[in-house]
């Protein structure tokens, strides 16, 4: 049984190596291998524990089962159109009303079993009870899989495209959903 709890520095290690594996397994053929190793090398989780003092707005849940099998980060709306890393906040993000859905990954193993919609349940239920209105993400144009996740989570396409140089120039869209009152 999986549990979705707070993830702290700790589990860095665990997250990164979440990430590297499901990134392997999502983009491959729309992500070229060797970008995809050089944006996933092996860090020992030192990038996710940076985040953890770099974004105190940032929010991170895990996945647990005998270890971390899956986790989301979200916080308030970054703006990344026109705007180098690090993104700064959207005027909506800083004033609370649009949220982010930063990251959502589950290791391969653990892909179609509920983990994604638990950890996407949990996610919707913090920024709506943090008094978010809206909730947005970005996903790759080409990971139909994902595409199909989120719009049965009640996400739609808003027409927002952003292209990611440093991963060969492929093409991320925003995806946003209404949160009910």
């Amino acid at each position: 049984m999986v549990v979705i709890r707070s993830a702290s520095a700790a589990d860095a290690a665990q997250i990164a190596a979440v990430m590297r594996d499901s990134w392997l397994a999502a983009y491959d053929g729309i992500i070229a291998s060797a970008l995809l190793d050089q944006a996933t090398a092996p860090d020992g989780g030192a990038r996710i524990r940076q985040s953890f003092r770099l974004r105190p707005w940032q929010k991170m849940i895990a996945a647990v089962d005998d270890g971390i099998v899956g986790y989301a980060s979200f916080g308030p709306e970054r703006d990344v159109l026109d705007t180098p890393w690090p993104y700064p906040l959207t005027p909506a993000g800083s004033d609370g009303q649009v949220a982010e859905l930063y990251a959502l990954y589950v290791h391969p193993a653990w892909w179609s079993t509920g983990t994604g919609r638990a950890l996407m349940d949990r996610v919707l239920a913090r920024v709506k009870i943090a008094g978010y209105t809206c909730i947005t993400l970005w996903v790759l144009e080409a990971n139909a899989r994902a595409r199909r996740f989120y719009q049965r989570a009640g996400f739609a396409p808003d027409g927002a495209r952003h292209v990611l140089d440093d991963l060969g120039g492929v093409t991320e869209i925003r995806y946003r959903r209404v949160l009910s009152t």
